[in-house]
């Protein structure tokens, strides 16, 4: 059985260690991690996932915003599951819980760069189609709309989100 909550302060090490083990020492060096510098992940999205009080799951959300119009939306990821439990559909419990709780937030896009193989269950779709962008991530930047009509007349490229509320381009 696992548990799912927030994280806890002290559970930063756990999770960086998890996520080195599932991406990699250089995980720093992908281009969706320039969208996360200088910005603090939603708390009220950041979800663990513990089997008996072990850490073996984690998700969290980054504000983004889309185009000149800085239309905001969540970079989800990374998502994370330790691997011998794989498969297990914990990641899916993660994803679940977390795009509901965006959508109950008012939340109305949500982004990745992923496997279409694995999110298109969850209804997200080629982020090309709708005219969005990232790049270095032309095949794999993936788009939902967390509300009926959100993604209607956006498109443009993903600005990284600073906390004074302006956009910057990652570079």
């Amino acid at each position: 059985m696992y548990q799912y909550a927030h994280p806890n302060p002290g559970d930063h090490a756990a999770i960086e260690a998890l996520l080195d083990l599932a991406f990699g020492h250089d995980r720093h060096k992908k281009t969706s991690y320039r969208f996360r510098e200088g910005v603090d992940p939603l708390p009220s999205l950041n979800l663990v996932a513990r089997q008996d009080g072990r850490l073996v799951g984690t998700i969290a959300y980054w504000p983004v915003a889309i185009g000149e119009a800085a239309v905001p939306a969540l970079l989800l990821g990374p998502v994370a599951v330790e691997p011998a439990l794989r498969g297990l559909g914990i990641g899916v419990t993660l994803i679940r819980r977390t795009l509901a709780k965006a959508r109950r937030e008012g939340h109305r896009i949500a982004v990745l760069v992923g496997d279409a193989d694995y999110y298109t269950r969850f209804q997200f779709k080629s982020a090309e189609g709708f005219g969005i962008a990232m790049p270095g991530q032309p095949d794999r930047l993936m788009a939902k709309a967390l509300t009926a009509g959100a993604l209607e007349g956006v498109s443009g490229d993903i600005h990284a989100w600073r906390k004074n509320g302006r956009r910057e381009m990652a570079a």
